[in-house]
């Protein structure tokens, strides 16, 4: 199985979290700063040539995807040896996807890496429907929202074992921790590498607290 060859910023490696958000006036201009973010983590996290123009036509082969499952994949294996007794209380993903690594955009080739993934994150990541996409919601663009929604939710659930998470789930976690030390809430149990994603206190659908994408 082939993957793209470029160079890879170590999973578990977050850069600095950034603490101010910006207002949006339209949920267009919201799901256009998803795309941004996701980009910018994606291009972190594997050197990809990668931004919010270009974003859509990065993943439309299914590669990217692909090797992001299998990377995810390979983060909670190690996780399960370096941490068995939290890996216990945490689903992990057992299986990576196989990937058509000569897959060009709109091909069935590339179809079938896209809706390898999707069973992916049904299957092993336990992703909710309502956040989930389908294959031609990506290579028609019929379902934008969507995959960028989906893209979120795994970054928020990878990063429960060690995977670097986008900085809109990180901004998420600080929000939680004010509601719980407001609240008096106890402690998430804390990630590995000094990671503490715990448990998000947010609304399936909505990526920041308060801000829904409709």
């Amino acid at each position: 199985m082939s993957q793209p060859q470029t160079r890879r910023r170590r999973p578990g490696t977050l850069r600095p979290p950034v603490r101010s958000i910006r207002p949006f006036k339209s949920s267009e201009q919201y799901l256009e700063a998803m795309k941004e973010d996701l980009a910018e983590w994606l291009r972190d996290l594997y050197g990809l040539d990668i931004n919010a123009a270009n974003f859509l036509q990065v993943l439309e082969t299914g590669l990217v995807l692909c090797r992001h499952a299998n990377a995810v994949t390979e983060a909670a294996l190690a996780f399960l040896t370096e941490a068995p007794a939290r890996a216990r209380k945490i689903p992990l993903p057992q299986a990576g996807v196989s990937c058509n690594g000569a897959a060009q955009p709109g091909t069935f080739q590339a179809r079938d890496n896209i809706s390898n993934f999707i069973q992916w994150c049904r299957k092993e990541m336990g992703i909710q429907e309502v956040l989930m996409f389908e294959t031609e919601d990506l290579v028609l663009r019929k379902n934008v929202k969507n995959v960028l929604l989906c893209l979120l939710e795994l970054g928020r659930r990878a990063w429960r074992f060690g995977v670097a998470a986008p900085t809109l789930v990180r901004l998420e976690e600080e929000i939680d921790e004010e509601l719980r030390q407001e609240l008096a809430l106890p402690l998430p149990q804390p990630g590995p590498r000094g990671a503490e994603p715990g448990e998000p206190l947010h609304v399936p659908g909505a990526v920041l607290h308060g801000q829904g994408v409709g």
